[in-house]
């Protein structure tokens, strides 16, 4: 073998200075993402170094041995990975339930069972497909699902190695070694195969506009298989099985690949952002670049970074790598929460030196340690053992803050369901005319109890469509043999009027027929989410469109829209547009103004259960608090026929929003009505409502 072949061997230095290129890019993500907003990318890079690693390991056994074992490997992962993950998870429960609001103890203590068992990627896979729970805080325990990726990586990848020995069983003399060579043909296939699948679903998932594929198993598992591909070619090269040309080996041209391949992964941190389709296509930049440095090995001469890859700090960021991944979120979550703010330049600073004391001290103290453990190493039963107690442990503690959260909100509970039983006078939007006090009795007890506010929301089911749904779905409510018929059509912000439409409509004896779907305002303009495959919006604007002017019963339609919804043309021509279609078919719209939001990066309902005692801290200026792309007001000038409900006045008063309103909790969410706030809205909803339509 040539001295500047590639090799496999336990240690290089090329490989700790690619794992400490990756950390770093997403740390840097992480505290400045206007800085590198591409440098997800590390968690990529991480993936090829591991499928590298740990195929080398399994293909030295298996041609050493003519098999893999199992339980061995699984030992070597336990001590490995477990004891600083396990810590990183008891560590940040202790320290949530104390520096988190009640509010997010449930997601706290359910990210952190889904890290200890390994399928924190599954979780948020299921959340982001969720359009109630897509808008969650990111949890301290988040960044979990690529370890997640990674560990259902090791269980399966050991098997497809462990089938091929055992089913291709070539009868030839010699060695294992010499025999591998027939298994390794077979390996081949499988990885390619493994990985070319990988990567198509990857790419339909990123262009279908699935937002569960960043996540997915099923979209990653072609990175870490680049990885085995290489670990083949490098076992194969070794073997003289794969020869090279002498110029591909060559110190110049390796030092060259090199550097085009930090070049285009630098590219890729820099330009990348959250609007790239990711994974998939664009995931090959930093997945094929970190193989060719990977394959490149240990270089030297004009245009080699050797002195920089060797270098003492470099090569500790590399080892204390996983600790650093660990420990940087958490504590970047947990400042966002105390200090009420993303962290500045200098905060993003003294973050990176908090995360680097941190690993150091678990690397340190847990890592290596554990890792080295006599007692464990040398009985892969003892390494299970302690492994499986580890996870128990870290999971019997991910339940407690549930527990204590669901204990506290029972009592919590009862006082606010008899609060809404029987409300008293200035309960919730009836309280606005007497100065809008955050409390009208002497307890305070808001409704909806913040912890559960996220469910406080119109009981209509699956007659509000996901954003992804082909169909618009017909309900009707109200007054069944109704005289008078109300549309509701549009997106969730319509949605969350439901109530105070149909308290009004079953006071009058109205008919009520809803065509709601969220993320899909009632508009002719496109969507630029609709354009861009993630949500299906035209189609079903057609569909509504089509039924509203089919139907002769319809005497009104209602409809409202977010205002932080973008377009790919006007947005107030394609309202009055589609009012216009409505209005010529004989249909009169009433169209509201959308409502406000509180600041961006923040929950109403968290504030208030942090400042229960004075949830006047939690409101907010009305300037600014509402959407600037809300095209209402801008599609009725061009369209005079429609009337236009401006509710503004119930939700701010004297230029301030507050989230508390006579002991009624206002928003159920980042920027939704909450229903029970909606029911107090059903006086003055019905009768401006009734006003415009006598007015017609």
């Amino acid at each position: 073998m040539s001295s500047n072949s590639v090799q496999v061997k336990n240690f290089r230095p090329e490989i700790q200075a690619l794992r400490a290129l990756a950390v770093l890019l997403v740390v840097a993500y992480h505290l400045e993402p206007n800085v590198v907003p591409g440098g997800y990318i590390g968690v990529d890079i991480f993936f090829v170094i591991s499928g590298f690693l740990i195929t080398s390991h399994l293909l030295r056994e298996a041609e050493r041995s003519g098999r893999v074992k199992l339980s061995a490997f699984f030992a070597g992962r336990a001590r490995r990975i477990l004891p600083a993950a396990m810590l990183v998870i008891l560590v940040v429960v202790a320290a949530g339930v104390m520096i988190l609001p009640k509010t997010q103890w449930g997601t706290l203590g359910t990210q952190a069972l889904a890290s200890a068992f390994s399928v924190q990627n599954w979780v948020l896979a299921a959340d982001s497909v969720d359009y109630l729970a897509a808008e969650q805080a990111a949890g301290p325990l988040q960044h979990f699902w690529s370890l997640g990726v990674e560990e259902q990586f090791y269980l399966f990848w050991p098997l497809l190695i462990l089938a091929v020995c055992w089913l291709v069983k070539p009868n030839l003399p010699g060695s294992h070694s010499d025999q591998f060579a027939t298994r390794r043909r077979w390996l081949w296939m499988v990885f390619g195969t493994v990985a070319l699948l990988s990567l198509g679903y990857s790419v339909y998932a990123g262009y279908s506009g699935d937002a569960a594929g960043y996540f997915l198993t099923t979209t990653r598992i072609w990175e870490l298989a680049i990885g085995g591909l290489l670990a083949l070619g490098a076992q194969a090269h070794a073997k003289d099985a794969l020869r090279l040309p002498r110029w591909v080996t060559a110190w110049s041209t390796r030092n060259l690949a090199v550097l085009l391949s930090l070049m285009a992964i630098g590219i890729a941190a820099f330009s990348y952002d959250g609007a790239t389709v990711f994974p998939g296509i664009a995931a090959a930049v930093p997945v094929l670049g970190c193989a060719v440095i990977i394959a490149a090995g240990s270089t030297r001469g004009p245009g080699s970074l050797h002195q920089l890859v060797n270098w003492a700090p470099v090569q500790w960021v590399g080892l204390a790598s996983y600790s650093l991944y660990l420990w940087h979120w958490p504590l970047i979550v947990f400042y966002t929460e105390l200090s009420g703010g993303k962290p500045k330049p200098l905060q993003s600073l003294a973050l990176l030196a908090g995360s680097l004391i941190l690993a150091w001290g678990s690397l340190k103290i847990v890592e290596t340690p554990m890792r080295r453990l006599r007692f464990l190493a040398v009985s892969p039963r003892r390494s299970l053992v302690a492994g499986v107690a580890m996870v128990a442990v870290a999971a019997s503690v991910a339940l407690l803050p549930g527990l204590a959260q669901e204990r506290m909100v029972q009592q919590e509970s009862r006082v606010a369901a008899a609060l809404a039983e029987k409300p008293p006078e200035g309960f919730g939007a009836a309280s606005l005319s007497h100065g809008a006090p955050a409390f009208i009795t002497d307890e305070h007890q808001v409704v909806p109890v913040p912890a559960e506010a996220a469910n406080d929301l119109p009981d209509i089911g699956s007659c509000v469509q996901n954003p992804q749904s082909t169909q618009i779905k017909e309900c009707e409510f109200g007054s069944k043999d109704g005289t008078f018929t109300v549309a509701l059509v549009g997106d969730s912000h319509a949605a969350h009027w439901f109530e105070a439409l149909n308290d009004y409509a079953l006071s009058k004896g109205w008919k009520v027929v809803t065509y709601l779907k969220n993320s899909c305002p009632f508009n002719a303009a496109q969507r630029k989410a609709d354009q861009d495959g993630s949500i299906n919006c035209q189609e079903t604007f057609e569909q509504s469109m089509d039924a509203l002017t089919k139907r002769n019963d319809i005497d009104a339609v209602v409809t409202s829209s977010w205002g932080g919804s973008t377009f790919v043309s006007d947005p107030a021509k394609g309202l009055a547009a589609a009012w216009a279609e409505l209005e010529d078919a004989g249909k009169p719209v009433y169209a509201i103004v959308d409502t406000p939001r509180p600041p961006k990066d923040s929950y109403a309902r968290d504030c208030v259960e942090q400042n229960i005692n004075n949830p006047q801290a939690c409101s907010f200026p009305q300037k600014g608090a509402y959407e600037k792309g809300d095209a209402t007001k801008a599609a009725a000038k061009l369209e005079p026929r429609v009337k236009v409900l401006d509710f503004s006045d119930q939700f701010c008063v004297n230029g301030t929003c507050p989230a508390v309103v006579g002991n009624v909790l206002i928003y159920r969410d980042k920027h939704h009505i909450s229903d029970t706030y909606m029911s107090t809205l059903v006086p003055v909803f019905g009768q401006r409502l009734q006003r415009a339509i006598d007015s017609k």
